[in-house]
């Protein structure tokens, strides 16, 4: 498989050339993204930007995020102002350079990047990741009928990592979601049951019955099919 990527910034005026190369100061958010997906960009902006711009309610200032699923960094980018700090897991290694760059390229420093995938207890160690676009997109751990290439990557829990004073998870992992969760019971605990904005592709019974035994209200997107806030009994907004 192979990723082409372009550059997504606003122009500014400090251009200077010398022998044909070209020379730009970046002053804004730089987003590195996938080629493949140029013309939504051009015609749409981000993907999910109204849903990145409605998650920045649900952020504190005071506050940690966790972007579980980052691909290029376009939530991490876009919320890093509005919390404390950012950690943003990507297992797949191109898009995970992508991330970097992005994240370096807008000059972010409360953001880090971490190339490792999130699952279950049962998972942890080295795993085949099924990457199934040559956007980054959809690539997933678990079984799919449209397969490009694999990548080993390394899954730990998210309790190993011992991330603390989280105010807001997003987890967009593939149909891995459950794991992640399972594999962070610690993490939510100690952070008193933060948000968590999550995706389901179906209705997926034993995601949702294992996130409402933890005693979350799950709500519905407005918009989207797949998105799902889920908001703890006691911290109902």
């Amino acid at each position: 498989m192979s990723c082409k990527y372009f550059i997504l910034t606003k122009p500014t005026n400090n251009i200077a050339n010398d022998n044909n190369n070209q020379i730009i100061f970046l002053n804004s958010k730089t987003f590195i993204l996938p080629q493949t997906n140029i013309n939504y960009y051009i015609n749409n902006g981000l993907f999910e930007k109204n849903l990145i711009d409605w998650v920045t309610q649900l952020c504190s200032i005071n506050k940690n995020i966790l972007d579980i699923g980052a691909h290029s960094g376009t939530y991490s980018i876009s919320l890093a102002n509005n919390c404390k700090h950012v950690y943003a897991f990507e297992p797949q290694r191109m898009t995970y350079y992508s991330l970097c760059g992005s994240v370096a390229l807008s000059n972010i420093t409360n953001i880090t990047c971490i190339n490792i995938g999130l699952g279950s207890e049962n998972q942890v160690g080295k795993n085949t990741l099924n990457i199934i676009s040559h956007d980054g997109g959809g690539s997933t751990l678990h079984k799919h009928d449209k397969i490009l290439t694999t990548e080993e990557i390394e899954i730990r829990t998210l309790d190993s990592f011992n991330i603390d004073n989280i105010g807001f998870i997003k987890i967009d992992v593939e149909d891995n979601e459950l794991n992640v969760l399972e594999g962070s019971l610690v993490t939510l605990q100690k952070s008193n049951y933060p948000k968590i904005l999550f995706e389901s592709n179906t209705i997926n019974d034993k995601l949702f019955n294992f996130i409402k035994n933890l005693e979350y209200d799950i709500i519905p997107i407005k918009n989207s099919y797949n998105m799902f806030l889920a908001v703890h009994k006691k911290n109902k907004m």
